[in-house]
């Protein structure tokens, strides 16, 4: 339940509520047995509130035994306090309780338990109709309308109510879901800005003066022949994984990369997604698997690679057992909490194959 639905609910209810026990007990000279009225009255505003929970932040869920339970309450509050009182009393606030015992119709209607406030009010409206009757009353229509115009009031207000309430919360989710996508279609509008101002970094600072190296290189200079191809590698995966997996790139990703390779770890990053989706949660997640495994990876080959449905990611790791079972390690305890992992590590090899998918 909302904040604006919490309050407007409460209004109601402590209107209702602080209405009830002042009629009763003003009125128990009337009443023939004015301690039955008192416990119903205690019953109705002890029902009231456990009912009313929801207005603290408790949940909105109600048990079908508990609103049975109350609903009960409603007809018994009646039997409890209308064949007790003179006739004459019955359209006054002596008779209190067809309208104190609509904060309870009202609870249950909010609270989605349509039949349980249903049965009550027509429960309730047999015990107004036998007893005018038998009464003998003149006009029993215009008696019975009268005693039941609460129930019709604040039920098909409750009804009303609680037709808004699912109408708002539709609304407000489908503008949050609106509000969502606009704001990950402009991170993934950053992103591609991001990505090509890299591209255009890596061409100008990487590709341009690696090009001029090697056009002023001397041929007869071996030492620069030996590193200008590591270079150029280098070079060749940065701009590769710009092409093939944007989506899993972000600054601390790209720092963790360039500072394995240059330990001498190969790795790859591979976006085959047939569909590039919205799923930001799930690459975040990815991402931090990234940061996480690759700090421990110094030698071997690191491969990280979402499939064309685009889950489960898959890691693979081949490399020395230690630092394949440093990246088990790092994979398991630092793992985000919404991502959930298969891993198979083979120690004596060196190799660990792992599944990530959102839970």
């Amino acid at each position: 339940m909302r904040a604006v639905q919490r309050a407007c609910a409460a209004g109601a209810a402590l209107w209702l509520v602080s209405h009830a026990p002042l009629p009763a007990l003003l009125s128990l000279d009337v009443h023939r047995l004015p301690s039955l009225s008192l416990v119903a009255v205690g019953a109705v505003l002890t029902a009231s509130a456990l009912l009313l929970r929801p207005l603290l932040g408790g949940p909105t869920r109600l048990g079908a035994g508990a609103a049975w339970a109350a609903a009960a309450l409603v007809p018994l509050s009646g039997l409890a306090v209308m064949p007790w009182l003179p006739v004459t009393a019955w359209r006054t606030y002596a008779n209190w309780w067809p309208g104190a015992t609509q904060v309870l119709v009202v609870a249950l209607v909010v609270r989605r338990r349509w039949p349980a406030a249903l049965a009550a009010e027509v429960a309730s409206a047999l015990v107004v109709a036998v007893l005018v009757l038998r009464a003998g009353v003149v006009e029993p229509a215009a008696w019975i309308a009268a005693l039941e115009q609460p129930a019709l009031l604040w039920f098909s207000a409750a009804v009303g109510v609680r037709v808004l309430f699912d109408r708002t919360a539709r609304e407000v989710t489908r503008y949050e879901e609106v509000a969502a996508r606009a704001a990950a279609q402009e991170a993934a509008v950053a992103a591609r800005g991001a990505s090509a101002r890299q591209r255009r970094a890596d061409l100008d600072l990487g590709a341009l003066p690696l090009l001029r190296r090697v056009a002023a290189a001397d041929p007869a200079d071996e030492r620069a022949w030996e590193q200008l191809p590591r270079a150029a590698v280098g070079l060749e995966r940065r701009l590769r994984d710009d092409l093939r997996a944007r989506a899993l790139l972000d600054e601390p990703v790209r720092a963790q990369l360039r500072a394995a390779r240059a330990r001498g770890c190969t790795v790859d990053v591979v976006d085959d997604r047939a569909v590039r989706g919205d799923d930001e949660g799930f690459l975040a997640g990815v991402r931090g698997v990234l940061t996480t495994v690759l700090p421990s990876c110094a030698d071997g080959t690191v491969t990280l690679r979402l499939p064309p449905g685009g889950s489960p990611a898959t890691l693979a790791v081949e490399a020395a057992p230690a630092t394949t079972a440093a990246v088990a390690w790092a994979l398991q305890a630092r793992l985000p909490a919404h991502l959930a992992l298969d891993v198979d590590v083979d120690a004596v090899d060196g190799s660990l194959w792992a599944e990530l998918r959102a839970r």
